[in-house]
């Protein structure tokens, strides 16, 4: 997976930020884009963010700012500028998630991409998980191969990915299917410490599941609360010149909220 080392997985086939709710409930989720009067747990389209600014409850690690230059929806998104690795993304609290909830972003990615091998983030959670304390839960993750690896080049998977702060990663990922086109994309998940479940759905059509079963805790350690939310781009490996890439419309549901 290659959090830091570098090892691919195994395939296995106008708003600023509004928060509320609590993740138990079952309520659901009012649209698909925007924020206004929406009753997501949280939801961002940086429509109300000034230019080169963040949205307010947020903070950031490295170069990320709103923009002007592409949207998926209104005129403004995140843009995540490019570096040869490392975070550039932006941070909330994430403790009224609860223990189960819906999140969706849009991305895009600008082409050319970068000629490498590389693991990259788009979505992570903190949490402490059942067995292991301290980690990051990745829940849109991605691993790229490099453009002479044989039938997969330059193509992307999709992963589950944890990674303990105190012990080695783990997860599941997908087949090497995944091309690059510079248009935007919808990635949603679903993660529920309850029955230890994730799902993760890529412009509507399901990649990854898993059901581990309660009190299962083995290849998930998905825990009953999540400290915080990253959202935009970490990569472990270098990868020069870097990656670009948008993100827009975020949102965080106790029902799933959809690409429409």
């Amino acid at each position: 997976m290659g959090g830091s080392g570098g090892v691919p997985s195994v395939p296995t086939g106008g708003a600023s930020s509004t928060t509320g709710g609590v993740g138990n409930s079952t309520g659901g989720a009012q649209a698909a884009s925007g924020c206004a009067n929406s009753s997501y747990l949280l939801c961002e389209d940086f429509e109300g963010t000034a230019v080169g600014a963040i949205p307010a409850g947020w903070t950031k690690q490295g170069a990320t700012g709103v923009v002007e230059d592409n949207a998926r929806n209104g005129t403004r998104s995140l843009k995540v500028e490019p570096a040869t690795n490392g975070p550039r993304r932006i941070l909330h609290p994430a403790e009224t998630f609860g223990s189960k909830h819906w999140g969706r972003i849009f991305y895009k990615l600008q082409l050319p991409v970068p000629d490498a091998f590389v693991h990259s983030t788009l979505v992570a959670l903190s949490g402490n998980g059942p067995n292991i304390g301290a980690a990051e839960y990745r829940v849109v993750d991605t691993v790229k191969q490099a453009v002479d690896t044989q039938d997969v080049g330059s193509r992307y998977q999709f992963l589950f990915n944890v990674q303990p702060q105190n012990s080695a990663e783990f997860g599941t990922g997908t087949n090497y299917d995944r091309p690059f086109d510079g248009e935007w994309h919808c990635a949603e998940w679903n993660i529920d410490a309850a029955d230890q479940s994730y799902r993760m759905y890529w412009d509507g059509t399901e990649m990854l599941n898993f059901t581990r079963g309660a009190g299962n805790y083995a290849g998930s350690e998905i825990p009953n609360e999540f400290g915080e939310i990253r959202v935009g781009l970490n990569n472990y490996q270098a990868a020069p010149p870097g990656f670009t890439v948008w993100i827009d419309d975020i949102a965080i549901s106790a029902a799933r909220v959809g690409c429409q």
